[in-house]
């Protein structure tokens, strides 16, 4: 009796094993965290192993509820991961694999507004031509992230364009660009409760080379291109990458870099890299 009971046991045991190592396998349970809005939601959304896509204001939300167990892993921009986990003091936390797909990141524009978009697209030519964008490349990432890229303008012969935009902000004086605030290195508030970051200090050598000033508007990334279509600021300014869903109600600029979508997870997860989630 006592070793068909054990003899029942041990069945037991091997059967609760083998069900556990067939829902790791499957991907039962496991959570992503991303930033409402962002290419890295519809990303994790191809994920078949990907049970729930759990979406947050911006990463600072969700590298927060990584380190702290609530989520198995967070897509997001791979220097902003990168960066995010150094200055939260995320010991517990890792990139791994490789990025999932490269973004092309622009300033977006209403469709309208082509002179204005052809004006950033000259003052950014400038900007990386004398050497600026690699100064504030080299502060934020110690790097110039252009270094090595071959970069490629969008319409190298394209008209000049005739619509009353440029004018239209250089009539007011000021030029208006939203971002989230909450994407550091790029855009984000410092200890002193102050806007910087790498789209800040692009965005204002942009604002001077036309002439005019800046004046940063942070707002939800999930509503941003209706704001921009509305009217309510002249650009978006804060590492928006150029998609054919989006062209499709927006007009992009030239590049001003180019990142990657970057998986994340804890030191201690089992998940090595995106191939593990497919």
């Amino acid at each position: 009796m006592k070793r068909s009971f054990l003899k029942l046991l041990g069945a037991f045991v091997v059967v609760a094993m083998l069900a556990g190592l067939i829902s790791a396998c499957s991907g039962s349970g496991i959570k992503i965290g991303v930033t409402t809005g962002t290419t890295f939601e519809e990303e994790a959304k191809k994920l078949s192993k990907v049970k729930e896509v759990k979406l947050y204001k911006d990463d600072t939300l969700t590298l927060w509820e990584l380190s702290n167990g609530r989520l198995d892993g967070v897509i997001t921009d791979r220097m902003v991961g990168a960066i995010g986990i150094k200055s939260g003091g995320y010991d517990n936390l890792k990139l791994v694999g490789d990025v999932l797909y490269k973004e092309t990141i622009a300033v977006a524009v209403r469709q309208e507004d082509s002179s204005l978009r052809q004006a950033i697209n000259k003052a950014l030519e400038e900007i990386i031509d004398d050497g600026t964008y690699a100064g504030i490349s080299k502060k934020y990432f110690d790097i110039d992230i252009l270094e090595g890229i071959d970069y490629k303008i969008t319409h190298p012969d394209e008209k000049a364009a005739e619509d009353g935009s440029l004018e239209r902000v250089k009539k007011a004086g000021k030029i208006s660009f939203a971002m989230s605030g909450g994407y550091a290195p790029f855009n984000y508030f410092n200890d002193n409760d102050e806007l910087t970051g790498f789209d800040v200090e692009i965005g204002k050598e942009v604002a001077k080379r036309l002439g005019v000033e800046y004046e940063p508007v942070t707002t939800d990334w999930n509503g941003i291109l209706e704001g921009l279509r509305s009217g309510r600021y002249d650009g978006i300014f804060g590492s928006m990458a150029i998609t054919d869903e989006r062209l499709k109600v927006v007009d992009f600029t030239d590049p001003y870099y180019y990142s990657g979508a970057q998986l994340i997870v804890g030191k201690d997860s089992k998940i090595k890299g995106p191939e593990d989630l497919r």
